[in-house]
């Protein structure tokens, strides 16, 4: 591109009404002379959060003009290559000669030919505060920690939390909303939550139709050309067919090698490739596995793990529903929630407990501490159904040395003292809310 185009394309930034975003429960350290790097899957939300930030700095006193954001998506600039970032940062120079520290904010950076070398450049030149996002349908956080070579700090952005949903269709949210008359609300969003998920986008969309097209979008889009094209893939039947089982099947648990027996009269693959497929499938953040917590790694590295979804709301979009599954889908929420938790506490750690005779659906652990034992339950009026649940995790509290764990319930709230350790039945939009 030539500098006068890429003038053209500063001085519109500058020129430019940022639009309304929500705020997103995520920390960033702005005073880092590291690259900033917001990854994660496409239309959870980055490009939003890259306002947020230009707002933000815009509040403290930095001036639009002592920045530049460059979207790579743009037709107008394809093809952008390593060279043309070194124009483009000449031709900012020639705008406004007097500036020191530029803020530089790249969205989509894996559509630029050779991305890690321009901007290794411009973070060792100095002078510049730079913050990139890459979808993970294209370009994986791991990925991006190796080609920059511990120059960065990436941080997760996943689609809306709970609470960040509210707060986009207008319920503000604050410790008295549980007693308010506006928890009727809530309860009614969460029904619809369970049933459309999170996707910033499905949840400001005014209709069920519109819902599920964005859903299916994203599914056949985003998830699966992207992945299809990033990774060559071959066996594009295995491949849609893994990913609608693994949709259909959330909160339960996954062996590859029955897996692997289940498809051997359709698909003459190896178990390597459905290992491979799957690997590539928690790559870009489609699904996530969730080991069995064990002090053996054999062990733990050898039980079937459980199977969680990006968005519940795929379920409904391309997902058999052989019934409603609540239970199944409350579960999956609680895990996105207690993934948020994680991408704002790396230290934390996600696991399911099975010992013999019983099962804990979710176990945290930071370092060498097991903190807290969670249980979801949709259905426990039945007493056989509450005696189970509550056997599993007492198990678990005492095997970890807790005094109290959570069973995350449809509507029961309450307390139970047994076995000398404390049991709090809490109501998943409760929880949802306050975790």
């Amino acid at each position: 591109m030539n500098k006068s185009e890429l003038k053209r394309l500063i001085v519109e930034f500058h020129e430019y009404k940022l639009p309304d975003s929500i705020k997103r429960d995520i920390d960033i350290d702005m005073s880092t002379d590291k690259v900033i790097t917001l990854v994660g899957p496409r239309r959870a939300g980055k490009t939003y959060l890259l306002y947020n930030l230009i707002k933000q700095l815009e509040a403290s006193g930095v001036d639009r003009r002592d920045m530049i954001m460059i979207n790579f998506e743009d037709p107008r600039i394809y093809p952008f290559t390593a060279r043309d970032l070194l124009d483009l940062t000449d031709a900012y120079s020639e705008l406004y000669p007097s500036s020191h520290t530029t803020y530089l904010f790249f969205d989509e950076i894996q559509e630029m030919d050779e991305w890690e070398r321009g901007i290794e450049h411009l973070h060792r030149s100095g002078g510049y505060k730079i913050f990139i996002t890459g979808s993970s349908s294209k370009l994986g956080s791991q990925e991006i920690a190796t080609q920059m070579r511990g120059r960065t700090l990436s941080y997760l952005v996943l689609p809306f939390s709970f609470k960040e949903s509210l707060e986009a269709r207008g319920l503000k949210v604050d410790e008295k909303t549980r007693y308010s008359s506006q928890r009727f609300g809530i309860i009614n969003h969460l029904d619809i939550v369970m049933k459309w998920g999170l996707f910033p986008e499905v949840v400001l969309a005014e209709n069920d139709d519109t819902k599920i097209r964005i859903l299916r979008e994203y599914y056949n889009t985003i998830f699966l050309k992207d992945l299809v094209e990033r990774y060559k893939v071959r066996n594009i039947a295995l491949l849609k067919e893994m990913m609608k089982y693994l949709v259909t099947n959330i909160s339960n648990p996954f062996s590859i090698s029955k897996y692997h027996r289940s498809i051997g009269t359709r698909h003459k693959v190896s178990k390597k490739t459905v290992m491979n497929y799957l690997n590539r499938l928690e790559d870009i953040h489609f699904i996530y596995l969730v080991d069995r917590y064990s002090p053996s790694l054999r062990k733990q590295t050898n039980s079937p793990a459980k199977d969680y979804c990006i968005d519940v709301g795929m379920r409904s979009a391309v997902g058999f529903q052989f019934s409603k599954d609540l239970g199944r889908i409350a579960e999956n929420l609680v895990f996105i929630s207690l993934l948020h938790r994680r991408a704002r506490d790396p230290t934390i750690e996600i696991y399911h407990w099975k010992p013999r005779g019983t099962e804990t659906d979710f176990i945290i652990k930071r370092g060498a501490t097991v903190e807290e034992a969670i249980q979801v339950s949709w259905d426990v009026e039945d007493p056989k159904t509450r005696k189970r649940e509550e056997k599993g995790l007492i198990s678990a509290l005492k095997q970890f040395g807790l005094d109290h764990g959570t069973i995350i319930t449809a509507d029961h709230e309450g307390r139970s003292d047994s076995d000398d350790v404390r049991i709090e039945y809490i109501p998943l939009w409760q929880w949802l809310l306050y975790s």
